[in-house]
C-alpha cells in the first residue's frame, strides 16, 4: 500500500510522492519530533515540543530530559504504530542528533531512523 509522502512534495512524474509503510511511520515519527504543541488546531496537544529546550544550555540534565521528552511522546501518539526500543539524543555544534530504535507493530520488524535539528542551544 502507498501512502502520502512527507513533507508533501511532487514526483518525478507531477503526481504526489508517496512512501510505504516504514517510511510513513518514520516520516509520523518525525512530526511527533518536530512538530510544536498546539501548532495544530484540530489535535492542539500533538507534538514533542523540543523547542523549549532550545535555550537551557547543554548538560546532562538537558539531554536525559530531552530523551525522556521524545520517548514520552513517540509512546504516547505513535503506540499503536511502534514499539520503542531506544531514543539516543546528544548536541553537537549547535545542532540536535536523535536516534530511535523501535519495531513496527504487528510484524515486529526492527527499524532505526535518524534526525537531525540544526540552530540549538
Amino acid at each position: 500500500m502507498n501512502y502520502p509522502d512527507f513533507p508533501y512534495r511532487i514526483d518525478t512524474q507531477g503526481r504526489s510522492a508517496t512512501t510505504d509503510r516504514v517510511g510513513v511511520i518514520r516520516d509520523r515519527i518525525e512530526q511527533v519530533l518536530f512538530t510544536e504543541p498546539g501548532e495544530r488546531v484540530m489535535m492542539p496537544t500533538f507534538g514533542c515540543g523540543l523547542n523549549r529546550l532550545l535555550f537551557l544550555g547543554i548538560s546532562d540534565t538537558v539531554v536525559e530530559d530531552t530523551r525522556t521528552l521524545i520517548a514520552t511522546s513517540l509512546q504516547n501518539w505513535m503506540q499503536d504504530d511502534i514499539e520503542l526500543t531506544d531514543v539516543t539524543v546528544r548536541f553537537n555544534e549547535g545542532a540536535l542528533f536523535i536516534d530511535v530504535a523501535y519495531s513496527l507493530l504487528p510484524s515486529g520488524d526492527s527499524q532505526q531512523a535518524s534526525f537531525v535539528r540544526e540552530g540549538v542551544a
